[in-house]
C-alpha cells in the first residue's frame, strides 16, 4: 500500500474558481462610449439596481462610475446568493468583441472575494 506523504512546510495553491458568464443589455448603458476603454483583466463591480422593479434581486455591472450592462436573470440568483453569504464577490472582463459586432457582449468572471 502506497501512501501520500504532506509536508506542511509545502504551499498548495489551489485554481480560484469562479462563474464565467456575459452581460446583457450593452446597448442601452454607457458601454458604447467607454467599450474602446475597457481591457482584459480590467476589476468590474457589481451593484443591486433596484430601479428594475420588473426583475428582483437585479445586478448591474460597472466600470468604474460607467454602466455596462446587467447579469442575466438565471445568474442574477446565483450571484445575489453569493454576495449574501460571502460580502462581495470580484469581477474581472475577460473577453470582449473583436469583430464586426461590439455589442455581441462582453465575458466577465465572477469570483468569491
Amino acid at each position: 500500500m502506497k501512501t501520500l506523504a504532506i509536508s506542511k512546510n509545502i504551499a498548495f495553491i489551489l485554481p480560484k474558481m469562479g462563474i464565467m458568464t456575459h452581460l446583457v443589455e450593452l446597448t442601452r448603458h454607457d458601454y458604447i462610449y467607454i467599450k474602446e476603454n475597457l481591457k482584459t483583466n480590467d476589476i468590474l463591480h457589481i451593484e443591486s439596481d433596484k430601479s428594475r422593479f420588473w426583475e428582483e434581486n437585479s445586478l448591474a455591472v460597472y466600470y468604474k462610475e460607467f454602466k455596462l450592462g446587467y447579469l442575466n436573470s438565471s445568474i442574477n440568483k446565483v450571484v445575489q446568493k453569493m454576495i449574501n453569504k460571502y460580502g462581495e464577490v470580484k469581477v474581472i472582463l475577460k473577453n470582449k468583441p473583436k469583430g464586426h459586432n461590439p455589442f455581441e457582449g462582453i465575458d466577465i468572471l465572477i469570483q468569491i472575494g
